[in-house]
């Protein structure tokens, strides 16, 4: 059985043979799917762009990183056996959003990833919305609800990374008015308790456990727990960038220690995401 990683963003910055040999990695420790992050739009000024990006990932971000966002789908070629599955990142998308994400359908994105912060985010070094985009908190839920509706309509299962406890409202309103599509929203949603009330509500929510270890180490009865709770619910994601394989293997590893039940395990890194990836379109 093989094991799929929900969240990984699209950055490298080496040749496609090199990306060749480290996404070969993968396949042999038995990955058998992962789900890319794509910003395919994007402003011209590096500020810009930075502002939009956790300050963890700034390194990552060099001109032929973010030229190579342009057209990922040469590399979705390269493994022969490792599906690889493009979300379109849309964190900077603010008009025309219909057609945009109509012809980003067409083109072969299968889902849709969104960085919600409307305001700054210090923990995380983001600028956020505000800062970037001159934009209200409701100009920032009215665009997104539009691009929601969109990625709803096509079928696209939404990655919404958003701290529930500033955004909560909003989300839970965004998952209840498209109960068809499926909502990943990872890190736990930076908040156990918030996340466990959209769970319980919502068949339709999923979270994954990306960029939770070093939590995970310092309270591991209390996130065992959680996740034994929701283990129909939780997805494996490692939140690597495709260039850095050794982070997904890391992660990997960590989660078969950590868990210590292979039946778990194996619902988070394989059965919950196909029950993920298996959306609907919106109603």
């Amino acid at each position: 059985m093989g094991y799929y990683d929900a969240h990984i963003h699209f950055f490298y910055d080496c040749s496609l043979d090199e990306l060749r040999q480290k996404i070969g990695l993968l396949e042999k420790v038995g990955l058998a799917g992962i789900n890319i992050l794509v910003i395919s739009e994007f402003p011209g000024e590096r500020e810009t762009y930075l502002n939009m990006i956790p300050g963890a990932y700034h390194s990552h971000v060099t001109r032929e990183a973010l030229e190579n966002q342009k057209d990922p789908f040469a590399v979705f070629s390269l493994p022969p056996h490792l599906k690889m599955v493009p979300f379109l990142d849309a964190r900077f998308m603010e008009d025309h959003i219909e057609e945009k994400i109509k012809m980003y359908r067409k083109r072969g994105f299968k889902g849709l990833k969104l960085l919600y912060v409307p305001e700054e985010d210090r923990t995380l070094n983001i600028g956020g919305m505000e800062k970037t985009f001159g934009r209200t908190c409701k100009q920032s839920e009215k665009i997104t609800s539009s691009i929601i509706e969109q990625a709803s309509f096509h079928g696209m299962p939404i990655l919404m990374h958003v701290d529930l406890r500033r955004y909560g409202n909003f989300v839970e309103e965004m998952i209840k008015s498209h109960p068809r599509t499926h909502f990943n929203i990872p890190h736990f949603g930076f908040s156990r308790k918030a996340m466990s009330l959209l769970l319980d509500k919502y068949p339709n929510c999923y979270t994954d456990m990306s960029s939770l270890i070093s939590f995970m180490e310092k309270e591991p009865a209390a996130y065992k727990s959680f996740i034994q709770q929701y283990q129909d619910r939780v997805l494996f994601g490692s939140d690597a960038v495709i260039g850095e394989p050794e982070t997904v293997l890391s992660a990997l590893q960590f989660m078969k220690r950590f868990l210590e039940d292979m039946e778990i395990f194996d619902k988070l890194s394989n059965k919950n995401y196909k029950s993920y990836m298996a959306h609907g379109s919106s109603s």
